[in-house]
């Protein structure tokens, strides 16, 4: 498990502790644990790319292996073919058995570096489509809780907008009835 999944994780517990409003179906949540972990998710979002290059860099050796590996079979059927060819009996013989085992040196060493370079493209290719795949996800889990707590603040300050409407609608009415009975008193 990478440590942004781990962060997800806290974000949904944090999401999951939120205190339910009363008579709503609003929920509070500690705004500032939110912001700390989607900065800590952007912190870690550069780590999983680091880990991606190292892939990256890691398919490069395993090709140069290759390749030397290839170089290595290529010079040891050359070496035997000249051994062959030294030899007076079967100078004919061994001249096409080296070039047969050439070609086949060639030809393994070609497969050899192929092959390698397949399963390195494919490892890159599910370290980065993994690695977008947690940013997207990060993204879309900062957008849940951006807009949540928007809502909230908007809810919120509705009900506090509410609520002075009223209190100064019975501040007037208190007002003029006290200004009703001062005026049949005098």
């Amino acid at each position: 498990m990478t440590n942004t999944d781990i962060l997800l994780e806290d974000l949904e517990d944090v999401l999951d502790d939120a205190t339910t409003i009363p008579l709503s179906k609003k929920c509070a949540v500690d705004v500032e644990k939110i912001k700390t972990i989607i900065e800590d998710i952007r912190l870690n979002t550069p780590q999983e790319t680091k880990q991606a290059k190292a892939i990256v860099d890691s398919r490069n050796t395993i090709i140069e292996d290759a390749k030397k590996e290839a170089a290595d079979i290529i010079a040891q059927a050359q070496a035997e073919a000249r051994d062959l060819v030294a030899r007076d009996e079967i100078t004919k013989a061994a001249q096409a058995e080296a070039a047969d085992i050439l070609a086949k040196a060639n030809e393994q060493g070609k497969q050899f570096v192929q092959d390698s370079q397949d399963q390195a493209s494919e490892i890159l290719n599910n370290a980065t489509t993994q690695a977008n795949e947690m940013v997207t996800s990060a993204q879309n889990k900062s957008r849940e809780m951006l807009t949540a707590v928007n809502n909230y603040a908007d809810d919120t300050l509705l009900s506090i907008d509410d609520a002075l409407y009223k209190a100064l609608t019975d501040v007037r009415r208190i007002r003029d009835g006290i200004s009703n009975v001062q005026r049949k008193g005098q």
